[in-house]
């Protein structure tokens, strides 16, 4: 299930990807942004994890506690798949369906206008979930420009923090240090994939002023 603009009217937006059941980096991502003043959370999928586990009603609290919009990573659909096929995680029976009905009803990818959010390439074939964008050269962010029209898509599942812009043509791979402020260009094209939580990172994208910034979470 898609949803097609829930942002319409959100400016300033964090976007956490990658957490891999890491209750203490969503929280203190969380913090983090607040301190800039996000108006709303992305995650871009991986909220949780299938092997690291212990907190999967925590984690769901807290995304809903902030009314997170996320995307279904591949760890994600390995839970659902878990949870649906009778593995209780050692939680009530109630706790499990909350969760379960949370992961079910996880887009693929969220739309804003020429923007797009999703785990990895933003497509609803179940195996753009196991091909990372960055492949660590030019030629599959260049296959994915052709295939969409998105001016920015924002991405997870690599846990790298890089930058793909197509300029006149031409598409180049960047690194985005922290505290950068990248400004895209209404004649560009870009990629941006964010660095996992679990890692330390996240992002913030300002609609309005078309920019986005690397921003360490310290944990």
């Amino acid at each position: 299930m898609e949803q097609t603009n829930p942002l319409r009217r959100i400016e300033k937006i964090g976007l956490l990807a990658d957490s891999h059941g890491n209750l203490r980096s969503i929280a203190k991502g969380v913090d983090r942004l607040n301190e800039f003043g996000v108006e709303a959370f992305i995650h871009l999928g991986d909220v949780f994890d299938s092997v690291e586990n212990d907190n999967l009603y925590e984690i769901w609290e807290t995304v809903i506690q902030h009314k997170f919009l996320a995307v279904k990573g591949n760890n994600d659909f390995q839970v659902e798949n878990r949870l649906g096929n009778g593995y209780d995680f050692s939680i009530s029976l109630l706790k499990k369906n909350k969760i379960l009905s949370f992961i079910q009803n996880m887009p693929m990818r969220l739309v804003d206008n020429d923007i797009c959010y999703a785990h990895s390439l933003p497509f609803d074939s179940i195996r753009s979930f196991y091909e990372p964008v960055d492949t660590g050269d030019t030629d599959r962010a260049a296959q994915l420009f052709a295939e969409t029209s998105y001016k920015i898509l924002f991405c997870g599942h690599s846990h790298s923090s890089v930058l793909f812009r197509c300029a006149a043509g031409q598409v180049t791979r960047e690194p985005i240090h922290l505290q950068e402020t990248v400004f895209f260009s209404s004649s560009e094209r870009y990629i941006v994939i964010v660095g996992s939580s679990d890692n330390g990172e996240c992002g913030i994208f300002d609609k309005g002023r078309r920019t986005y910034q690397r921003v360490g979470i310290g944990i």
